[in-house]
């Protein structure tokens, strides 16, 4: 399982290899490095409001107009505002029961009501989701991949659920992940932004980009429901350097290409590993995989067998499962270190 690799493994002080936060292992973008480093002369000066030239590439990348990108503070503060936005005291948002706790957490500190639907064999199953709503319903949150199963939902599973979605909800499908995605059958969510008026996309910088300490984000949508969230949008939260970052990381496709391919070899090294170990491992279409037992006692103990070799992994409690780990996908050397702390 050697690897050449021409950028450096991220090289923590800590105590643990990080494997609770699905950060990249391999860093960040060489590209956004220089970047950083050459324009630290303007952290004195205030960042463009409108990020016009940021959002620009992400439009031609995504070729839509820029009237429909909206970039944030990470894609989290876009949850954030789309909740303050468009949900009123009487209405509510649906949230699968096992995924990206942000969604729950943001809802409850706006008082927003929220129904949990309940996952099908640990995927988000749209059927389940689609009888929760109602003319209620303001916003449905979609992780896919989802956050922490790693598992997805196909193309026409989405489009059938938005054929029957009351088009005054507010589909959000969360792809901070999808670059990591090889299935033939995940979702062109792209193309369907034009039948659909209610659609918005999010993705991020912070998974295969490795700018998760610069926080930034950003979101696809009609430009209505764009010119709302930038109507709600705290100023001035996207900083220059992550800005200056991103637009770089985005060019750098040696990097990006390199992530993916190391991320498909060292996944598939640990789930079918740990398949054989004899646990219950998800599929996964991420850089996470989902480990599930009968008990949390059963949970507890391999969570402290990997924390006594150094392996910080994370519980799932806050997801809403306490009975399962998930572990990010490391490096070869980090992998090789569950499956030797594991096997024994």
């Amino acid at each position: 399982m050697s690897i050449n690799t021409k950028y450096d493994t991220v090289n923590y002080t800590e105590k643990f290899i990080r494997l609770a936060q699905n950060e990249n292992p391999y860093g960040t973008s060489p590209k956004a490095i220089s970047a950083i480093q050459e324009n630290l002369n303007l952290v004195s000066i205030y960042p463009d409001v409108k990020q016009h030239e940021l959002r620009q590439l992400l439009a031609d990348k995504s070729n839509v107009d820029v009237s429909n990108i909206v970039v944030g503070a990470g894609s989290v503060s876009i949850i954030e505002t789309m909740i303050k936005t468009f949900v009123s005291k009487d209405e509510h948002i649906v949230i699968p029961k096992i995924s990206f706790t942000a969604y729950k957490v943001l809802a409850e500190i706006y008082g927003v009501d929220f129904r949990i639907a309940e996952m099908n064999n640990y995927r988000t199953d749209l059927s389940i989701i689609g009888k929760l709503c109602d003319e209620k319903t303001k916003l449905v949150f979609l992780a896919n991949p989802n956050n922490p199963t790693g598992t997805t939902f196909t193309h026409n599973e989405l489009k059938h659920f938005l054929d029957q979605l009351n088009p005054t909800t507010l589909a959000v499908i969360d792809e901070a992940y999808f670059e990591y995605v090889n299935d033939p059958s995940f979702p062109d969510s792209l193309s369907l932004l034009n039948k659909y008026p209610n659609v918005i996309i999010l993705r991020s910088f912070s998974k295969i980009y490795g700018l998760a300490g610069l926080r930034i984000g950003y979101g696809i949508a009609h430009q209505n429901i764009v010119n709302k969230i930038e109507n709600q949008r705290t100023p001035f939260t996207i900083n220059i350097l992550a800005t200056v970052a991103a637009m770089a990381s985005l060019n750098d496709i040696d990097f990006i290409t390199y992530s993916i391919e190391n991320n498909e070899k060292q996944r598939n090294y640990l789930y079918s590993n740990l398949k054989n170990l004899g646990f219950n491992v998800l599929p996964s279409q991420a850089n996470f995989l989902y480990l599930y037992f009968y008990t949390k006692l059963e949970r507890d103990v391999i969570y402290d067998q990997l924390i006594d070799a150094g392996l910080q992994t994370r519980k799932m409690e806050p997801f809403g499962d306490e009975k399962a780990l998930r572990i990010s996908i490391g490096d070869e050397n980090a992998n090789l270190k569950i499956i030797a702390c594991l096997s024994h």
